[in-house]
């Protein structure tokens, strides 16, 4: 086994430059490469970019239009696939990124040691993910996990060690080049929105496990704000712009119709859509318009349509 290096890849959409300038200062020493590819952001946002990418070290591929997040992942795969030679797929690493999630400073080097820990253990190991912090609140995010009939949301019972896991957020998320190679990149044709999720489920079909490593931290925030609400207990839940609950509904209804999946992923799935209408289309303004495309996404969705809105 060679020394394992990483290359990041790094989402960028018309990012606040502060933060991205800092998530790139924190990250460039952590890793081996840096891959920026930018989904259609404005032009000056553009400009900016190529000057931290220059400033920093990094590869800046800029596609000109939002060809949506999947895609945008798998242009930076591609990009870092010309960089490593066939006998190293086993020894580098993907690290995926958010424009707007700032790592710690020792964040890959102990999903290096989730991994390499699971791994000796004989573990056919799929992924590894930091805990996300939310940057607004402050809270340590839960983790899914799926049991005969439902997915539960548990912590990590420690600051150390990692924890076996049904899902993983894209951005934090770290897979060894062979794994991607056999599991294949992310769905373009869902364009946003569980793209993560089909990605984890076509991982775990193929047995592999996914891996929260307690003691890695990124800050990260969920949605366009958090509001609280009370349902037995103090909920945060994270609300989107009208578009994505679009697109919510429609990778919903594809991945049911389309993705193996266990009996718990596909109650989680179906109650959460029912959820999801009942809370965003009665009581998160502009209802109207929400609901209009939550309909559409569910047809769409029934109809097999696939790409960007």
């Amino acid at each position: 086994m060679q020394r394992a290096s990483v290359s990041a890849i790094v989402i960028t959409f018309n990012p606040d430059l502060a933060t991205f300038a800092t998530i790139l200062a924190t990250i460039r020493p952590q890793v081996d490469r840096v891959v920026i590819v930018d989904n259609g952001s404005k032009l000056a946002t553009t400009d900016a970019l190529l000057v931290l990418a220059a400033r920093h070290r990094c590869t800046l591929k800029a596609l000109g239009e939002n060809f949506g997040i999947a895609s945008a992942q798998n242009h930076g795969i591609d990009a870092v696939g010309q960089c490593v030679d066939a006998g190293a797929a086993n020894s580098h690493y993907v690290l995926f990124l958010d424009h707007d999630s700032i790592p710690a400073d020792d964040m890959v080097q102990r999903l290096l040691g989730a991994d390499a820990r699971a791994r000796a253990r004989g573990e056919r190991v799929g992924a590894v993910g930091p805990v996300t912090v939310d940057k607004r609140t402050g809270t340590s995010a839960r983790f899914m996990k799926a049991g005969r009939l439902w997915l539960n949301r548990e912590a990590c019972a420690s600051d150390s060690g990692e924890m076996s896991v049904d899902f993983l957020i894209s951005s934090g998320t770290l897979v060894r080049f062979d794994v991607l190679r056999d599991v294949g990149g992310m769905n373009d044709g869902l364009f946003i929105d569980h793209v993560d999720t089909e990605w984890c489920l076509r991982a775990l079909a193929r047995g592999y496990r996914l891996y929260a490593a307690c003691d890695a931290r990124l800050l990260h925030s969920l949605g366009d704000e958090v509001v609280e609400v009370w349902s037995g207990r103090r909920r945060e839940v994270f609300v989107h712009s009208p578009v994505r609950d679009y697109y919510a509904f429609r990778n919903s209804i594809l991945l049911l119709r389309q993705v193996r999946m266990s009996f718990a992923w596909r109650t989680f799935l179906s109650v959460r859509l029912l959820m999801f209408l009942a809370f965003f289309g009665f009581w998160v303004p502009p209802r109207g318009r929400r609901l209009r495309l939550m309909m559409k996404g569910l047809f769409d969705g029934l109809t097999g349509r696939t790409g960007k809105l």
